[in-house]
């Protein structure tokens, strides 16, 4: 395939279609290439409703690890740069905002696609700006990448901090395609997210699955410098278990906060 077909859902580029590959074992759909900020992206996805039928891939066995690693690189992020009210995008049935709440995060969960079962209560913000928004295995679910990541900066957090998986010219064999599940349907080149970085006013930071934006006047080189050296994967897997041993305050918070709350109702 080499002709172009459709604009980037990112930067409004041509794009080359690629590749063809079958999702959900039914659908035969073309990936295609941005000829300016080399993503890769679906045709125009037709299949969500009924992929999003259940909240998670029934291959997603790393869930409760992965938001085990997220809540110790959320807590590196947090000290690092003096925050304390986040906001989970996407998060899912709400684990990781209970576990950054328990380690002294004000943190709040949203997903339109799944119910705060481990957050309840915590689903709308007790504050106007977040200190931080967090995005973990979110951005590669966007239909319109442009608008809905324009939407989490137009709330002018001081840093976005989520995870995806680089694209880096991998081809149909490459299993974040998520091909059985039909989630995936964005993937951002190293070039996408200077891109999205410059667009809001924050430079872009990545670290392993992770990337970070932090607003212009805060991204002084020691905080990143010892940002990348916190979340390396042997640092990050000896931090966590220091996080999982750590005093869990937040959960007798929370408890005496909605004792309160049902006592005055």
């Amino acid at each position: 395939m080499t002709r172009s077909v459709e604009a980037c859902r990112l930067c409004g580029a041509p794009t080359t279609a690629i590749f063809t590959a079958r999702l959900l074992s039914k659908y035969d759909v073309d990936y295609l290439e941005c000829t300016a900020c080399h993503s890769l992206q679906t045709q125009q996805p037709f299949w969500l409703d009924e992929a999003y039928a259940h909240n998670l891939g029934d291959m997603d066995c790393g869930a409760a690890q992965r938001n085990l690693s997220s809540a110790t690189a959320s807590m590196i992020v947090a000290k690092l740069w003096g925050l304390h009210n986040a906001v989970d995008h996407g998060g899912g049935d709400g684990l990781l905002c209970r576990l950054l709440r328990d380690y002294g995060l004000n943190c709040f969960v949203e997903d339109k696609y799944a119910a705060p079962t481990y957050a309840q209560g915590y689903a709308q913000p007790d504050f106007d700006v977040p200190d931080v928004v967090f995005a973990f295995e979110v951005f590669e679910h966007f239909t319109d990448p442009d608008m809905e990541i324009g939407a989490l900066f137009s709330r002018r957090p001081k840093v976005l901090f989520g995870s995806t998986q680089q694209y880096t010219n991998q081809r149909a064999e490459w299993g974040y395609l998520s091909r059985h599940s039909g989630h995936h349907i964005f993937f951002y080149s190293n070039d996408a997210l200077d891109v999205i970085g410059r667009k809001h006013g924050y430079r872009a930071v990545r670290s392993g699955p992770y990337f970070l934006f932090v607003r212009n006047d805060l991204a002084s080189a020691s905080k990143i410098g010892r940002f990348r050296v916190l979340t390396h994967k042997v640092m990050l897997r000896l931090l966590r278990g220091v996080l999982v041993v750590a005093p869990h305050r937040g959960v007798a918070r929370d408890i005496a906060a909605r004792r309160g709350e049902l006592e005055t109702s």
